[in-house]
């Protein structure tokens, strides 16, 4: 299966970390890099492909959700950002499964209409460790609603966490399918999609999590 992976870049780099590839690998799954580019390219491309990826990364610009940049915003990029709005609303209108991991949950939910916490602690989310140091797991999340994720993993389970930035207001048709102990949502799918996944935390880095990635086959 060839998945389509939306790349991680700086203004002179595009690429995937290693942890992806690793956990791709081991699904079965070959990936495809797809750097930002003009749509129509895309379009071309993407019939051709069995699934989508969206990894971690920067922030999401603000003024995609109809807000001003809060002081603790970090980096954003515009290309970036644009690459995988189109991805997203094309994998809804054609029903190609799409799994979006960290920022990635961050866009899908902006892409259809949410908004995100540009900062979680300056919002008041400080009793759970949402930005850990190092590897291992940071805190435990409580599945809420059916999905994907009840079949690899018990109600309550643990993760691992490296973002500052969470979903606010959800976007219509979305729904919340894990919650922190702090009420964030970390998981989310839409409903009557095959797979549209959304997780907060990085799978790729936790080999006990890895059959995440072969959900692409079970489709």
């Amino acid at each position: 299966m060839f998945i389509g992976v939306a790349t991680q870049f700086s203004a002179e780099l595009w690429g995937l970390r290693t942890a992806y590839l690793e956990a791709l690998a081991h699904a079965g799954l070959s990936p495809v890099l797809l750097p930002p580019q003009d749509p129509k390219r895309l379009e071309r491309i993407l019939p051709h492909l069995d699934g989508l990826l969206l990894p971690g990364g920067v922030d999401l610009d603000p003024a995609l959700y109809h807000e001003e940049p809060h002081p603790a915003l970090g980096e954003v990029q515009a290309e970036r950002d644009q690459l995988e709005l189109f991805l997203i609303k094309y994998a809804v209108e054609n029903g190609l499964p799409i799994l979006g991991i960290c920022r990635g949950i961050q866009a899908m939910n902006v892409a259809l209409g949410g908004s995100l916490y540009q900062d979680l602690s300056s919002f008041g989310f400080r009793e759970v460790q949402h930005q850990q140091k190092g590897r291992g797991l940071a805190h435990s999340l409580t599945q809420v609603g059916e999905s994907p994720l009840g079949r690899l993993f018990p109600e309550t389970f643990r993760v691992n966490s490296y973002h500052h930035q969470g979903l606010k207001r959800l976007a219509p048709g979305l729904k919340a399918v894990a919650l922190a102990p702090d009420g964030l949502v970390e998981a989310v799918i839409l409903e009557g999609h095959p797979l549209f996944l959304g997780l907060q935390w990085h799978p790729e880095l936790l080999k006990e999590h890895w059959g995440i990635f072969r959900l692409y086959s079970q489709v």
